[in-house]
């Protein structure tokens, strides 16, 4: 389960005779020690690495949680951008870029019958980026990248049941759940893609490797502060196949997505799974004879299967 686990609990024996502000307290401290909002961080800085390509995507993840834990549904959304400099220059070209990204996690928690907390992680945040688009021969171009941003995570829960809402609730309140916090977000990344094109077939490759730490700088309590860090690699392959159908004017071409997405490091199961892959198809409008500057458009749907999760998403993506 990302972000919690049902350690952090407490003994339920515990739970059932507290009958007085001190022994609630007792649990409240107990909470504290238990509790590692760090992986909330981690999770939070992994939604950055979901993508090496600029599309604008939003994913639905189902993970698979333990006993005593409602299977946790994760909803991400991401509006990035990239605007390189120079472009009809040999050498390295500087790029600024950047991304808006909204996580929604929804999951419960069942620590006896007919008992039931219902708990929501919402995270949304922006960074910026740059760095240097580098061609290394007609198809290869390396990305060095620096990045820095602000996120913001916000936690709510709903406590059904006699136990739940008596001694769960003030004894986890403002600890486990029920409280937001303001972070710093920065990385470095180091990417690569690949292009190959004929009039029959087009073949795209990008790959990266990503560090994100993120470190909490407004809580309303010291032991919620935090630092995490997430490191993951992606990976994608692109096959585009021209056809003979057009919309309206514009040629249009079928596109075969392929994907990978690991995380690595300590914290790589702060999501709840630690790698997916992504499979699907989309369609391409060429409509490079309007004259702008994009190019192509290119609209489709990806499944996601991993060891943990299973799911599905939705892209729209653009090329010059």
């Amino acid at each position: 389960m990302p972000f919690v686990t049902m350690s952090l609990l407490l003994p339920l024996s515990s739970l059932a005779v507290a009958q007085s502000n001190d022994e609630i307290e007792a649990l409240r401290e107990a909470a504290k020690k238990s509790f590692n909002p760090a992986k909330i961080g981690a999770g939070y800085a992994a939604i950055i690495n979901f993508a090496v390509s600029p599309d604008i995507s939003t994913a639905t993840f189902h993970a698979d949680a333990g006993e005593g834990i409602v299977d946790p549904t994760l909803k991400v959304t991401r509006f990035p951008f990239r605007k390189v400099f120079d472009k009809e220059r040999d050498g390295p070209r500087p790029f600024i870029g950047g991304l808006f990204a909204y996580q929604n996690l929804d999951s419960g928690f069942v620590p006896l019958p007919n008992e039931q907390i219902d708990a929501e992680w919402q995270t949304y945040g922006a960074t910026l980026s740059g760095g240097f688009e580098i061609p290394v021969g007609e198809a290869w171009k390396l990305f060095p990248t620096l990045s820095l941003g602000f996120g913001s995570l916000d936690n709510r829960a709903r406590y059904s049941g006699p136990v739940s809402q008596t001694y769960l609730r003030p004894a986890l309140q403002g600890i486990v759940f029920d409280w937001d916090a303001k972070a710093l977000v920065y990385g470095v990344a180091f990417g690569a893609s690949y292009e190959y094109k004929t009039p029959k077939l087009g073949i795209e490759a990008l790959s990266s490797l990503t560090y994100h730490r993120i470190q909490s700088f407004d809580t309303a309590a010291d032991f919620q502060s935090f630092r995490g860090d997430v490191t993951a690699f992606d990976v994608e392959l692109n096959f585009v196949r021209p056809t003979r159908m057009k919309l309206g004017k514009y040629p249009l071409a079928v596109v075969a997505l392929l994907g990978n997405t690991t995380f690595l490091g300590a914290n790589r199961d702060a999501l709840g799974f630690k790698d997916f892959y992504e499979a699907g198809l989309a369609l391409e409008v060429d409509v490079s004879s309007r004259g702008w500057k994009i190019h192509t458009l290119r609209l489709g749907a990806k499944s996601i299967v991993g060891s943990d999760v299973h799911g599905w998403s939705l892209i729209l993506s653009y090329g010059y």
